[in-house]
């Protein structure tokens, strides 16, 4: 094979040599979008040559359509079918997520940096696991952290050669407490003297010290820093809002999210006499922009909780994937309402046995973001099919023993057959198309269920019930 060839659109698990006796991948995609289905017998009938610049014309991040005449002049010819649509670049496709499987990670950062023909190669293979694996572990690759050497050790990464360019990132951090405390900051009422304003200070000097606290970050060249609050008495809730700005060759990200933290804990520390047990958490990158990445926010969903307060509609699903036990209780409350003739619940519970072998316990794996997108679809589809239903599914991730409840459905509506019907669709749907992989642990070891190759048989993995 000519060296570099995978530059011009050839990958090494096709195993395609420079003589292109088959179609490689980019020349399909070529095709797909031209909308031409070619043989074999007629890719082979056009001078080498002729191949060579269909294969460049589909290995770009668009598609060269000018070359359609050379397509045109195979024997015999290309028949006409519909063209197809390149794979959405923003998220993974949910038939791809579920081929991979838990054991080749793919998240959406990752899958918008790849090259448009790498995540068209992805899909095509997407029905074929030995395929797809081989095409991953080319593509993909295992996941490689920029402050680690390949042979492990942490360094601080070369960013010399980088443009300095302007850089922002946003974070936010909550404390959560009581009315009575966020009434006090805001009536001047604290001990300690004006929670906000040494909040804001300790963030800002925070945002200057970060290389100090964190080993391996660079020192920025800071040009703008913010610490904002805003107080919600009702919900016990003091939210921080820290924005780091800098023209340099690395981002602010870290500046950001340390400053939103220590604001945070400055807060605990001018509160803790009245309320010892306040907490903080959801500290958590906003958003950032400069840099090869661009411009990227947070989704304003939280990836791992769909309610009903999505839009103004009452009558809109819930769906959540969380890492506790779901509530049988809050699912009924989700879909009960007064027109509502029955209500159909279904809990999915770890048994302690599995085709044969002794269970005692497992785990569920999955892509939140994915997982709670496709349930919302499902959710919505059985809405529609079925009218006057509510619908409520909560599934749990993580570690359960046996008799813990992994999943809960529940169905409402005007009379038993349509709640009967949804709650059966629900469960059943969830269970074929989420992106959850369930792992069984034995006595025998762990198990992947579907996945049957990935057995593991680690000793560092305890089984114990």
């Amino acid at each position: 094979m000519l060296a570099g060839m995978e530059t011009l659109g050839l990958y090494v698990f096709e195993a395609i040599d420079e003589t292109l006796p088959f179609v490689p991948l980019a020349a399909r995609r070529l095709l797909d979008a031209l909308g031409r289905k070619l043989s074999l017998e007629g890719w082979l009938s056009l001078p080498v040559e002729e191949r060579w610049r269909l294969v460049r014309a589909g290995a770009g991040e668009r598609v060269d359509a000018d070359v359609a005449p050379i397509v045109d002049r195979a024997a015999p010819a290309a028949s006409a079918m519909d063209p197809v649509a390149e794979p959405d670049g923003a998220t993974v496709p949910l038939e791809l997520a579920a081929a991979l499987g838990p054991a080749r990670p793919l998240d959406d950062a990752r899958w918008r940096g790849l090259r448009a023909l790498d995540r068209y190669a992805l899909v095509k293979h997407a029905a074929r696991p030995e395929k797809v694996g081989r095409a991953y572990d080319e593509i993909v690759g295992p996941v490689r952290f920029s402050h680690l050497t390949e042979t492990g050790d942490a360094h601080m990464v070369d960013v010399g050669a980088k443009p300095a360019t302007a850089r922002r990132a946003v974070a936010t951090a909550c404390v959560r407490t009581t009315r009575e405390v966020i009434e006090a900051m805001g009536a001047g009422r604290v001990s300690k003297g004006d929670v906000i304003a040494v909040a804001r200070v300790a963030g800002l000097l925070a945002a200057k010290r970060v290389p100090d606290l964190i080993p391996l970050c660079h020192p920025v060249q800071t040009t703008h820093a913010a610490v904002d609050f805003e107080a919600d008495a009702s919900r016990g809730e003091l939210r921080v809002r820290a924005t780091v700005e800098a023209f340099d060759r690395t981002g602010v990200e870290m500046e950001a999210l340390v400053a939103a933290n220590i604001a945070a804990l400055t807060v605990y520390d001018m509160i803790k006499s009245a309320d010892r047990w306040a907490s903080i958490d959801a500290v958590r990158l906003e958003a950032k922009s400069g840099g090869k990445s661009g411009a990227v926010e947070r989704p304003r969903v939280d990836p791992l909780e769909a309610p009903a307060t999505a839009r103004s509609d009452a009558a809109d699903p819930f769906v959540a994937l969380r890492d506790a036990a779901p509530s049988l209780d809050e699912a009924i409350a989700r879909v009960k309402h007064p027109g509502a003739g029955a209500i159909c619940a279904f809990l999915g519970v770890v048994r302690d046995h599995s085709d044969g072998r002794a269970v005692v316990k497992l785990e569920y794996q999955a892509y939140p973001s994915m997982a709670v997108a496709e349930m919302k679809r499902i959710a919505d589809g059985i809405a529609v099919e079925i009218p006057g239903v509510r619908l409520a599914v909560v599934h749990r991730t993580g570690t359960l023993g046996v008799g813990d409840v992994a999943v809960v459905c529940a169905a409402s509506a005007p009379h038993r057959g349509e709640a009967y019907r949804a709650c059966r669709a629900l469960i059943d749907r969830v269970k074929a198309r989420v992106p959850i992989w369930k792992r069984e642990h034995g006595p025998e070891g762990a198990w992947w269920v579907g996945w049957q190759d990935a057995r593991c048989h680690d000793p560092e993995h305890a089984h114990d019930p």
